[in-house]
């Protein structure tokens, strides 16, 4: 199957430029002022933006976490990402008591066989020591990035800082990288000592405080420092952490670092709201001066990607809480489906080019991921993965989940229309959402 793509223009992390593209095989094979050749298919991109199919490094589907299971499954978290030009999505394997790394591969691999795009997974193992030699032969199959966090002790997932910097430089002779959830759990108070109210939602703030963040954080980049393993935090909550995070960066550190829409466009007020409880997620919400900073940190370049730690749980396990003890709801929110609206959106505000848009939701990811350039730019001998933009359409719903789940941003709208969206050369997009029940 062969495809010219025409009149559009073709954006990278640099700029954009006038092109045709030719695929032929699920490839880019060529680019340029192209004519047809006898039998392909013609896509007119007159007046669209063409930019390289479009990464969401984390996202929870298709799994359970703790007692619940997740309200996405890979298939529906993939139809919300499609129609908005995302391409690939990376999920997680945490192996669970009694099972191997290499059988907690194939159970999630399994599971996302039914999606429409390409599925990359993190590894979390979960036993000490680690199997090294399983480890090994993962990476040789492709699984190069491994996650850990530094909290979460009571659901055994709580790595302390001793153990990181045992792993951290035999990953770093893999070539490996390692990302964190960073909250440093000794900093993370205990309620029955503070008297705090546990009925309502705001409390959460106070039992994961940004000090928390910020100490993990600077952990964590000591342990970079000794160690040389490339290492990516995950969802920044405080500018504070990202300021650490970027120091690092210019030190020469192999130090990147995400955050998520949720901490752009919300704030802590959020929670006091009736239906707060829905919003929880951790790291918390953080207050409205911290978010204004953020905001211009992510403007400013400060970040390497954009992810939306997208969790959706149904609305009936959200909502089956006592209201008595927040600890009792399931922590996570959507965002799939509102990832690329709401960074335009933002990075619209600062007026930044749609290139700032490529090197947060594609170049950069697909670097974290191991990736590019197969992946994350549109060139020769590049999968033809690509999106045909239209900036200035018919406003219509931002909708980040298709599942049973709470969509925080239900009432949004974006200008933005994907007019094609194509995987491996096959066109997926426009396709019809159904709209949210």
């Amino acid at each position: 199957m062969r495809t010219l793509i025409r009149g559009g223009m073709v954006w990278d992390e640099r700029g954009g430029t006038p092109a045709d593209v030719r695929i032929a095989e699920g490839k880019i094979v060529e680019m340029g002022e192209l004519r047809p050749h006898a039998g392909e298919t013609v896509l007119d991109a007159g007046g669209l933006d063409l930019l390289p199919g479009l990464i969401d490094v984390h996202v929870h589907a298709g799994d359970r976490i703790g007692s619940w299971e997740l309200a996405d499954s890979w298939e529906s978290a993939a139809r919300a990402a499609l129609a908005t030009g995302v391409t690939t999505l990376a999920g997680f394997v945490t192996q669970r008591p009694g099972e191997t790394l290499t059988a907690a591969v194939q159970r999630c691999v399994s599971r996302a066989a039914g999606a429409g795009c390409e599925v990359r997974f993190h590894l979390t193992p979960t036993v000490w020591p680690w199997p090294w030699e399983e480890v090994t032969a993962l990476v040789g199959r492709g699984f190069t990035t491994f996650k850990l966090y530094t909290t979460y002790r009571e659901a055994g997932l709580y790595t302390p800082y001793e153990r990181l910097a045992e792993v951290m430089p035999p990953l770093a002779a893999l070539g490996a990288r390692l990302l964190v959830h960073c909250e440093d759990d000794a900093l993370l108070p205990d309620p029955r000592t503070l008297g705090l109210d546990l009925g309502d939602p705001l409390t959460h703030t106070r039992l994961r405080p940004a000090a928390a963040e910020v100490e993990a954080v600077r952990r964590v980049i000591e342990l970079v420092a000794s160690s040389g393993c490339p290492t990516h935090v995950v969802h920044v909550s405080t500018p504070a952490a990202a300021e650490l995070l970027v120091a690092a960066r210019r030190s020469g550190l192999p130090v990147s670092c995400e955050t998520a829409p949720h901490y752009l466009f919300l704030n802590d007020a959020s929670l006091s709201r009736p239906d707060g409880h829905r919003l929880l997620c951790a790291p918390p919400l953080r207050p409205e001066g911290s978010r204004e900073r953020l905001e211009k940190l992510v403007a400013g370049g400060a970040f390497d990607l954009l992810a939306t730690d997208h969790c959706a749980f149904r609305r009936a396990d959200k909502d089956a809480w006592s209201g008595r003890d927040l600890r009792t709801v399931p922590g996570g929110i959507a965002g799939v489906g509102a990832l690329v609206p709401l960074a335009f959106e933002l990075l619209a505000r600062h007026h930044r080019p749609l290139c700032e848009l490529v090197r947060l939701l594609a170049a950069g990811p697909a670097r974290l991921l191991g990736i590019f350039p197969r992946k994350g730019v549109l060139a020769p001998g590049a999968d033809a993965d690509l999106v045909a933009l239209e900036v200035a359409g018919t406003p219509r719903p931002v909708v980040s989940t298709l599942a049973d789940a709470w969509d925080p941003w239900a009432g949004r709208t974006t200008t933005l229309a994907f007019r094609y969206v194509l995987v491996r050369g096959l066109t997926v997009c426009p396709i019809k959402t159904p709209a949210p029940s």
